[in-house]
């Protein structure tokens, strides 16, 4: 599995091989430069100047199909049927009395939309407030050998179908603090809250609730912190970001809690020009698994229905481009894309692997 995306990952890179070694075209020896913002899909990675306000919008894609995976294997139908949906204490050699699931996840999509609010009340810290809106869309298939006598929790026939979910999500706030800044490098932590304004009662149309990578939020108040490291010389720009995503209660409204989330990335940009950069990027994530259970009626009947099969240990690669207008009436407008290539999946339990995620994002200040 993963010489198959270290395989995707380097065509990419060929890719960009003739765009990276493209000779600049004009002088960026005065602001805005477009490396002056980290990759797309880089969050509260810069600060702002006393009084100046920006205004942002981030969009995210992220699917999820092929093979379903334990671990960094990829399983059958047969192996998903009898050992993906355990209930706790369920022996999966014990065949005749253990739960058995019925379908699997076949594709999911993911979508955010999130407004980027940033003010600098000083030179040293910039507050943020980001409101996000959600979509999910996801399509189950029937398990081969499976019972398919009755209805499951989607409210249908054990047959192919697909559901989905939208609304507000989680509304992330709160400050970037100076560090340290000195002759080409800056360093900075962010001290973000999330709150839990996202919905966690999402539930499919037989009335149960819906599978939790569905729920549209978390349920419980969340603590953001980060280090970002960001430097430069002349052309070049680099940055490293440490982040993690804390959960501040023992469980939501619902009875459950999601995993704790840590990341490490690191990056480099060359400037073409005066208006345009590319970018690489790896990421490291580590998720931990859903403590605790929905404590209201919800089903039992594919993977996604149960809390072990959820986080792990990924791996991506990122490439993109940075635009931004240095002059004119539209000067500062800065535009973003970047595409991040999953390298490995180490899923906790049965999860689907993942197929990659786009961001684009576009922002002003002023």
């Amino acid at each position: 599995m993963f010489s198959l995306k270290a395989a995707r990952a380097a065509s990419l890179v060929a890719a960009f091989g003739p765009l990276l070694s493209h000779q600049a075209l004009a002088d960026a020896g005065h602001q805005p430069i477009p490396d002056g913002h980290a990759p797309a899909g880089v969050m509260v990675d810069h600060l702002h100047k006393a009084g100046e306000f920006m205004v942002g919008y981030r969009y995210s894609w992220g699917r999820q199909s092929g093979d379903t995976l334990n671990g960094t294997k990829s399983v059958d139908d047969l192996a998903i049927r009898h050992n993906a949906c355990l209930l706790p204490g369920q022996d999966p050699n014990a065949h005749a009395t253990h739960n058995h699931c019925a379908m699997k996840q076949s594709e999911m999509t993911m979508q955010m939309h999130m407004l980027d609010i940033m003010y600098a009340p000083t030179d040293w810290m910039t507050l943020m407030v980001m409101p996000q809106w959600m979509t999910m869309s996801m399509t189950m298939a029937p398990i081969a050998g499976a019972m398919h006598g009755g209805h499951d929790e989607h409210g249908g026939g054990m047959a192919s179908h697909g559901h989905g979910t939208d609304g507000f999500g989680d509304t992330i706030f709160g400050a970037l603090i100076k560090l340290s800044d000195g002759p080409g490098y800056k360093l900075h932590t962010g001290m973000m809250v999330s709150a839990p304004t996202g919905s966690t009662t999402e539930r499919g149309s037989s009335g149960i609730l819906t599978h939790y990578m569905m729920q549209l939020g978390s349920g419980t108040w969340d603590f953001l912190p980060s280090l970002t490291y960001t430097g430069s010389a002349e052309r070049f720009s680099w940055g490293a970001q440490m982040s993690g995503v804390i959960r501040m209660q023992d469980e939501n409204d619902q009875g459950y809690r999601l995993g704790d989330v840590f990341q490490a990335t690191a990056w480099g940009s060359y400037r073409l020009n005066d208006w345009f950069s590319a970018s690489v990027r790896v990421l490291h994530t580590n998720q931990d698994e859903i403590e605790g259970h929905y404590n209201a009626p919800h089903g039992h009947s594919s993977p996604p229905d149960f809390a072990r099969n959820y986080g792990g240990r990924f791996w991506d690669v990122g490439f993109g481009v940075n635009m931004v207008v240095p002059d004119g009436a539209l000067k500062g407008h800065r535009l973003s894309v970047e595409w991040m290539e999953p390298l490995s999946d180490d899923v906790n339990g049965y999860q689907q692997e993942r197929d990659g995620t786009l961001y684009v994002n576009w922002s002003k200040a002023f």
